[in-house]
């Protein structure tokens, strides 16, 4: 028993000294503070945020090359900018936005070919928007605009077809600019069923000043009546517009033995615009007609001038399609056919006329930017005296 007492005793006592030991090392033992000093710093500074501009810029380019011409003198073999538009927007305060479009073109004034036979930069759009109505999301909307705004149908038709391979067929047969001074405003409607647009511009277009004291009177309905469905023909469009308009005569101050004459002479247009926008398909349909008053006068012996009213008439189908977007196991390929049509009758009365034609294969890169290799040919009917003209093209549209 006294054996087993002092073996415990022993055991005991070792372990006591083996503690102690392990003690006074830790004491002695320098701590690593390392990781307490890396928590006790501080946070780096976050990194400047990049300088960024106090508007949004855009713009689009519209360059070609083209071989053809009037029938008989077909010597056009050139290349061409035909415009570049440089958009700036802004929003200088709530409720308030406003844009600038730059629009370099050519010159292409015979006249004014000593002083300049290049391209220019003049403004397209130039105008502050006050939106009356801000509606979230899919609710009533509405705005007012001041300045070098939007014309009543064209910039809404453009949604539909490309400028960038032609203008449509009411700019292109001198309707009215796409483009001029004075003040609109735009109503949408709620859950996307359309807008009214109406304006007050001078009517001489953005490339003049006013040159009267007349103005033009403009509206457009545009209806979306199956945009909550689904389908081909989601995106239907229905577009009916008119332009209520005068002019000055040409004899306003009297010339020989005319009198002058102060009334204003007639200068309306109207039409309905179909449209249908989906991604296999682009479909539009312009029909339009113009009245005008044209005056005329023997100024030696007459006092009044002779008046006469003309109706004129234009009639535009085109498509965009994708051929391979509407078959399922073909390959991706960004191939686009555009196709055209146009009819044109300066006076509904008389039998002459013209057609206009556009075909073309492009090549998509994007939503935005394409090539076109396209051939467009005018052809005078029934004596008409329209240019007979056919023109091959390669198009370059390129938007950023």
């Amino acid at each position: 028993m006294r054996r087993l007492r002092g073996l415990l005793f022993s055991i005991l006592a070792l372990t006591a000294i083996e503690l102690q030991a392990s003690s006074l090392l830790a004491q002695d033992t320098p701590k690593d503070t390392t990781k307490a000093k890396a928590d006790t710093q501080p946070a780096p500074p976050p990194q400047p945020a990049a300088p960024s501009l106090p508007f949004d810029f855009s713009g689009i380019l519209y360059a070609n090359y083209q071989y053809g011409g009037n029938k008989g003198n077909r010597t056009v073999d050139r290349f061409d900018v035909d415009r570049a538009y440089l958009t700036f927007r802004a929003t200088p305060g709530e409720h308030f936005a406003v844009r600038i479009t730059a629009d370099v073109y050519q010159q292409r004034d015979t006249t004014r070919d000593q002083y300049y036979r290049g391209w220019a930069l003049r403004a397209k759009y130039a105008y502050g928007q006050y939106d009356f109505i801000r509606g979230v999301g899919d609710e009533w909307k509405a705005n007012v605009r001041l300045g070098l705004l939007q014309t009543v149908i064209i910039d809404h038709e453009e949604q539909f077809w490309q400028r960038g391979l032609a203008q449509v067929a009411i700019e292109q047969n001198g309707f009215f600019s796409s483009s001029d001074a004075g003040a609109a405003t735009t109503i949408t409607f709620p859950k996307k069923y359309g807008e009214i647009y109406a304006t007050i511009t001078n009517g001489s277009g953005y490339g003049s000043r006013e040159v009267d004291r007349f103005k033009d009177y403009q509206a457009r309905l545009t209806l979306t009546p199956l945009m909550n469905t689904f389908g081909f023909f989601k995106t239907l469009t229905i577009s009916p517009w008119y332009s209520k308009g005068d002019r000055a005569s040409d004899f306003a101050r009297g010339q020989g033995t005319l009198n002058p004459v102060p009334d204003a002479l007639r200068r309306d247009r109207g039409g309905v615009f179909l449209g249908l926008r989906d991604p296999r398909m682009t479909i539009g349909a312009q029909f339009a007609e113009r009245w005008d008053v044209f005056e005329s006068a023997d100024t030696t012996v007459d006092v009044v001038p002779r008046s006469v009213e003309r109706t004129g008439q234009v009639v535009s189908l085109y498509t965009i399609f994708r051929p391979f977007a509407f078959i399922n196991s073909a390959p991706a390929w960004p191939i686009a056919v555009t196709l055209r049509a146009d009819n044109i009758k300066n006076d509904t009365d008389a039998d002459p006329y013209a057609r206009y034609y556009i075909a073309g294969l492009g090549w998509e890169f994007n939503k935005r930017t394409s090539v076109t290799f396209d051939w467009q040919t005018q052809e005078p009917k029934s004596g008409s005296t329209a240019a007979d003209t056919k023109v091959f093209f390669i198009h370059l549209i390129a938007g950023f």
